[in-house]
Order: C-alpha cells, then structure tokens, then sequence
C-alpha cells in the first residue's frame, strides 16, 4: 500500500534524503539566529513552528537511515540542537530571544518525530 511505498521511496533515496538533512539542519541553525527569520509568537506560531521542523529533523534521519545507530546519532544531534539553538540566540543576541517555552517545544517536536516515525516504521 501507499505507506509501504512511502517507505520504500525514503529508503531508495536515503543518500540524497541525509544530504539535504544536513542542509536543513545548518538552514535551521542560521534562521535560529538571525533576527530576519523570526517567526512571530502571535498565537503561538513560533511553536507550532517548533514543533513542526524538530518532528521533520527527527523523523527524517529515522525513516531513512537503515542502521539505528546512525540514525540515533543523528536524532541525538536534532535533540541537543534544541538547547544549542537557544544558548546561541543568548550567546549572540542580535534581537532574538532564549526561551524556556521554545525550547520545550522543539524537543516535544523531537518526541513527536520519533514517535510517527516508529508507528511508520511498525507499519507492515
């Protein structure tokens, strides 16, 4: 079925999938920091936004890698860039703020990520 070929297409393509999950992940990094690229909190945007990219960053590596260590070294990375990327935001400032609240939101998106991709992966 389809979430049999979803699976199988991530996997074909998992050498090019891990190359733009590095891009991504510096992109994040950057737009982390610099002020331009600022979501704002009206209704809770900034979280939603958050959770949704740390779930992607998360579920990626899990859904592609075929080796779990690997995968759990790059899951591990998405999940100390949470922290990393509000220490860095106090570290520089440049107009942006550290947040307790964004930062508890970008690990439950890490959660969320490797829960959907457990369920994905379970699926037969």
């Amino acid at each position: 079925g389809f979430m049999t070929w979803i699976k199988d297409w991530l996997y074909r393509y998992r050498v090019i999938l891990l190359l733009l999950w590095v891009v991504a992940l510096v992109a994040i990094g950057y737009a982390g920091i610099e002020r331009k690229y600022a979501v704002t909190d009206r209704h809770n945007l900034d979280k939603v936004v958050h959770v949704s990219v740390f779930a992607a960053m998360a579920f990626w590596p899990i859904m592609v890698c075929g080796r779990r260590l690997i995968s759990l070294f790059l899951v591990v990375i998405v999940a100390l860039g949470a922290p990393g990327l509000e220490l860095l935001q106090a570290h520089f400032g440049n107009g942006r703020i550290a947040s307790l609240a964004d930062m508890t939101a970008s690990l439950s998106g890490v959660a969320a990520g490797i829960i959907i991709a457990a369920l994905m992966r379970k699926h037969r």
